[in-house]
Parts: structure tokens; C-alpha cells; sequence
């Protein structure tokens, strides 16, 4: 593919104790079959062995690769935008050191690119995930709620930033780097990183009506799923959202998702924890005034006095991990068994193979 240099794609990947994905991240990128790609990556401050592996790795590879090894930050938006800086590409998109791209599709969202100079970005609507094996969920409908739409406009996507806190992934997106400068990037001083840079953009184009946008119904990215993983941090995603309704919707209630996420929170969490979540900032508080909410914090603490001795010493469940459980009985006894896995019906595909 002969192309200019202003069809440049800058990857910037984002790694933490990814050490086990990194070479398969990487072959992702290879298989693209793009000439002009740059990546960078920010490892921030791994504790296993990913930056002497990425320098390992860096020697064979293909692309021009840029390592930024830093103090750990924990701070996602700041990470990014670290390796945004470096970033020189017409284009840009993300991806963290556990996940891989989708190659082919990935490809093919390059070529929309460069054909159409308007396009602001191309996202998919579907999200597949893979095992620490690559091997593809497939139980899990991929789809998004994007992917009902038919045509779908800027209003609409804002919609589903507010009313499902999420519209596509920007990992895998393609998306013209001018834009993503404009708006500054993202927000450090936000604990939400993909959700705010796409709400900026969508704000961005609303107010200029040149650039257009386009939707594929193809998976860009295959997203590892592990216990590590943010969304399964429930007080995490609360304060994420929080801080990001008091910044782009400051006027609107809270969505019927947020009440079902404090929910949750509630029953599976203890009361101090809750309470410290249900605190963090003025969204977070008005929380405490919704009926579900009040309905849930009484259950919690009706069942915290009336079962705490047996769930302190009589029994309890812990889990090791993916694949182990423990039970201890009157605070001392031990046993520890197999989760039992559902056997699936349909064949095990690697990720490879789509």
C-alpha cells in the first residue's frame, strides 16, 4: 500500500503487569499489515518483568515502538495522554497490553480513513472478549446497544453516554489525532478516561458540522477478560460516573443504570464501603435520596445486625481465584473445592481464527 505520510496511524498502548499479553498485543498490531504505524507505549510502573520484555521485544519489531516506563500513576487519562505527546499519526487509537487487535478489521477501518477526509473516527458496536488463552466468549451477546441503531446520530450516541455511560470503546477506535489535540485529550483530574473523551468529541463535532462519523457492526478489538478488570469494580465505576455527570450533565437525574449500579454496591459490599462510595462527590450524595437506594441501605444494615456471628465465625465463602473456592467453618476449618464450569456447547475458537 503506497501511502503519505500523513496517513500515519499512532497506537498508544497502556500496560500494567501485562507481561504475559504483550507479545501477542504486539503480533496484533503486526497483522494489521500497515505500513505507516507507530506505537508507544507507557508501562506504568509494572511490578513483573513487561518493560525488559518490551525492550526484548522492541528489537525484532517492525514499527517504530517507543517505550515510556514510568512511576506508577494509576491515573488512565494522564497515561494516554503521556503517550499522545509522542503520538506524530494523522490518526490515533488505544489499546491496553492485554487486549489485541482485531487486524483485518482494524485494516479495513484505515482504508475508510484515508478514502474519506471528513470521517472524524470509525468505531464498531460490537465487542468481542477473549480468556487469558485468546480464546473467544461466545455466550455473551457482543453486541452493544449502538448496534440496534440503524444510522445513528451524534444526539444519539451522547444519549448513551448519559443513559448507559457508554456508546462504543475507543480501543480500536480510529480516530483523526487534529480532533483529539483540539479538545486536549483527556481529562486527568477525571477517574473516567474513555467516557470523557468521547463525550468531548461528540461536542466537538456537534459544534462543527464538517466532520462526519462512521459505525461498523465488525469487532475491532478482542477485550481479555480477567479478575482484574475495572468493570468489575463496582465503587470504581460509581465514582467514574459520578464525576462525569456533575461535569457533562449537571442538570439531569441520575440514570436508571446508576441506581441499579448503587444497588448493587449495597448488597454486595459492607455498609461502610457503601457509604463511602454514596459520599465521594454531590452526584454520588443525591443518590441517598432516591427510594431504591433507602429501600437497599435499610436491607443492608437489618441484615448486617441480625447475621453478623454466623458470617463472621460460624461460615464463609472466599474465593481464591478464577478456579478455587474456600469455605471456612466456625473460623478455623478450611475447605477448599473446584468452581464448577458450565460445559459449553459450542466449540472453542481462538481469536486467530476470525
Amino acid at each position: 500500500m503506497n501511502l503519505s505520510k500523513n496517513h500515519r496511524l499512532s497506537i498508544c498502548c497502556l500496560g500494567y503487569n501485562h507481561a504475559s499479553f504483550l507479545k501477542d498485543t504486539l503480533d496484533s498490531i503486526c497483522a494489521i499489515q500497515y505500513e505507516n504505524i507507530e506505537v508507544i507505549v507507557v508501562d506504568d510502573g509494572s511490578k513483573d518483568n513487561s518493560v525488559p520484555l518490551l525492550n526484548e521485544l522492541a528489537v525484532s519489531f517492525p514499527y517504530p515502538l517507543k517505550i515510556i516506563a514510568q512511576q506508577n500513576t494509576g491515573n488512565i487519562g494522564k497515561n494516554f495522554n503521556n503517550a499522545l505527546k509522542e503520538a506524530t499519526g494523522e490518526y490515533v487509537t488505544f489499546i491496553a497490553l492485554d487486549d489485541v487487535f482485531h487486524s483485518k478489521i482494524i485494516l479495513s477501518e484505515l482504508s475508510e480513513m484515508n478514502n474519506n477526509p471528513q470521517l472524524a473516527f470509525i468505531a464498531s458496536s460490537k465487542a468481542l472478549s477473549i480468556d487469558n488463552e485468546g480464546i473467544v466468549n461466545e455466550n455473551t451477546p457482543p453486541e452493544l446497544s449502538l448496534y440496534r441503531m440503524e444510522n445513528p446520530t451524534l444526539e444519539n450516541l451522547l444519549e448513551l453516554e448519559y443513559s448507559e455511560f457508554g456508546s462504543f470503546y475507543i480501543q480500536g477506535s480510529i480516530i483523526k489525532k487534529e480532533i483529539v489535540d483540539i479538545i486536549g485529550g483527556f481529562d486527568e483530574d477525571m477517574t473516567g478516561d474513555d467516557i470523557v473523551l468521547r463525550t468531548k468529541i461528540f461536542n466537538f463535532m456537534l459544534k462543527n458540522s464538517q466532520w462526519d462519523f462512521k459505525i461498523i457492526k465488525e469487532n475491532n478489538v478482542f477485550y481479555r477478560l480477567h479478575d482484574h478488570n475495572i468493570h468489575k469494580n463496582t465503587p470504581r465505576q460509581i465514582k467514574i460516573v459520578t464525576e462525569y455527570l456533575d461535569k457533562f450533565w449537571p442538570n439531569k437525574p441520575n440514570p436508571s443504570i446508576l441506581i441499579n449500579w448503587a444497588c448493587h454496591m449495597i448488597n454486595t459490599s459492607s455498609f461502610e464501603k457503601s457509604i463511602e462510595t454514596l459520599t465521594l462527590n454531590k452526584r454520588a450524595k443525591s443518590l441517598l435520596n432516591d427510594d431504591r437506594i433507602k429501600h437497599a441501605i435499610k436491607n443492608s444494615l437489618k441484615n448486617d445486625n441480625e447475621k453478623p456471628f454466623f458470617k463472621k465465625f460460624i461460615f464463609s465463602k472466599q474465593k481464591i481465584n478464577d478456579a478455587q473456592r474456600q469455605i471456612i467453618l466456625f473460623g478455623f476449618i478450611k475447605f477448599i473445592y473446584k468452581k464448577h464450569k458450565k460445559i459449553s456447547q459450542k466449540p472453542k475458537v481462538h481469536y486467530l481464527k476470525y
